[in-house]
């Protein structure tokens, strides 16, 4: 099943970090030509999301779920993936039912900032699963140097899920209040 997984892996990050520079692109400058990426970018953004889940199905084939299970990288694998899917669900989701109106003034920035995460989760998703079917990334390098080694178990402090929990809640009281503004 590794080979399948292989492939299946590549296009789907593929097309997710085309998605991830024409956003770039997009934030910074209002040409004709962005606006013409941008225009392709749903449909960039549903297959991506489409093959990466396809994708994470397939990983779930390669080993034994007790393998994955005890093994510390297996475990961050599969949770870099869940998250890195659901943050570019939520990038989808803000470009699709934002539209054009996603790229006015400030509102840009939600966009760009979720963008952000979502290619860094994707590419620490991608640098484990490298080690796991033996070909290492240099990637890892610079989370060593951030200082995490991806041979131990990712754990998030109860301070930072406290932080997250809490900027979920202000961006929901923002966005209740900024749709009462607008009506």
């Amino acid at each position: 099943m590794a080979p399948y997984h292989h492939i299946m892996a590549h296009f789907p990050m593929g097309l997710l970090f085309v998605s991830f520079f024409i956003i770039l692109a997009r934030a910074f400058s209002d040409s004709e030509r962005t606006r013409g990426f941008d225009r392709l970018l749903p449909v960039l953004l549903v297959a991506g999301l489409l093959g990466g889940v396809g994708t994470f199905l397939t990983g779930l084939l390669i080993w034994p779920s007790d393998a994955v299970v005890a093994s510390p990288m297996g475990r961050n694998k599969v949770l870099f993936a869940i998250w890195a899917m659901a943050a570019w669900a939520l990038v989808a989701a803000l470009r699709i039912r934002g539209g054009e109106q996603v790229w006015q003034g400030s509102r840009r920035l939600p966009l760009l900032f979720f963008t952000l995460v979502a290619a860094f989760l994707l590419a620490v998703t991608g640098t484990l699963g490298g080690y796991l079917l033996g070909s290492p990334s240099d990637f890892s390098l610079g989370l060593k140097a951030a200082g995490w080694d991806v041979y131990h178990t990712f754990y998030a402090p109860t301070w930072a899920l406290g932080v997250g929990v809490a900027a979920a809640l202000v961006i929901a009281v923002l966005g209740v209040l900024g749709a009462r503004q607008k009506s």
